[in-house]
């Protein structure tokens, strides 16, 4: 069975898919993450003068779930929660009990002119958020008039086992490609690769999304293919139609 690796925790939908369409998925997380302020995200979350918050990651969603409280908040019921992808819209489901809008945007530009076709001008949204966070959401909801409030409640750092992995990976696995899920993870994948000599930088790369994909162009790397959602079906179809193309997964 040709292998893929994700570069991602590990994932039953992920397994389940690509192990259906012949491919054994196997998972490096290039990621750890430290959650942070979150005294003022509560605090925040009390205000009543927000129309709605924004999720576009499963760690802001866990970071928000640390200091939630059903009763406390009930008027997040009633409130419009956006989202981006079924892992953080499923998360949202199990932890916080609330119903979020936005999961089949794709991307976090869809999501924010899907907020901003669905909002008003001069409505307020609570956007708890990664240190690394893209301003791609903020500065289109802001120039429509919406505002913003980011709230930093995880830090994303380097996975402190990512170059043994990365060494393991190389040495041991025999890959046929790779997906990167995060521009932060493909930034710390390939400076441990850099530190090695490795057949890893010469598989094919792919892709979540385009922001991954322009981080792996600036590296210097092409890019084989770029799933058009965050999900694992669409993800084996990009390396399918690769493979089909140049018959090199042997």
């Amino acid at each position: 069975m040709k292998k893929v690796v994700l570069f991602k925790s590990v994932s039953e939908d992920y397994k389940k898919v690509f192990n259906e369409n012949n491919y054994e998925a196997i998972f490096v997380e290039p990621l750890q993450f430290e959650y942070m302020n979150l005294n003022q995200l509560g605090d925040k979350l009390a205000e009543s003068e927000y129309k709605g918050m924004i999720l576009t990651s499963p760690r802001a969603v866990e970071a928000v779930s640390k200091c939630w409280s059903p009763s406390k908040f009930v008027t997040w019921s009633t409130k419009r929660v956006y989202t981006v992808g079924e892992v953080s819209n499923n998360k949202i489901k199990l932890l916080l009990g609330l119903e979020a809008l936005g999961t089949t945007t794709g991307n976090a530009e869809n999501l924010a002119n899907l907020i901003a076709n669905e909002n008003c001008e001069n409505e307020k949204f609570l956007f708890p958020c990664g240190n690394l966070r893209s301003e791609i959401l903020p500065n289109i909801l802001e120039s429509k008039g919406i505002t913003v409030d980011p709230v930093t409640v995880y830090e994303t750092k380097e996975n402190e086992n990512l170059k043994s992995n990365l060494l393991e990976l190389n040495d041991t696995m025999n890959p046929c490609c790779m997906v990167f899920f995060s521009p932060s993870g493909c930034e710390y994948i390939y400076r441990q690769l850099q530190t090695f000599n490795n057949n890893l930088s010469n598989l094919p790369h792919f892709a979540i999304g385009n922001s991954t994909a322009h981080k792996i162009e600036n590296l210097g790397v092409e890019i084989a293919g770029v799933a058009e959602k965050p999900k694992a079906e669409s993800v084996i179809e990009s390396v399918q139609q690769y493979f089909r193309t140049h018959e090199l997964c042997q």
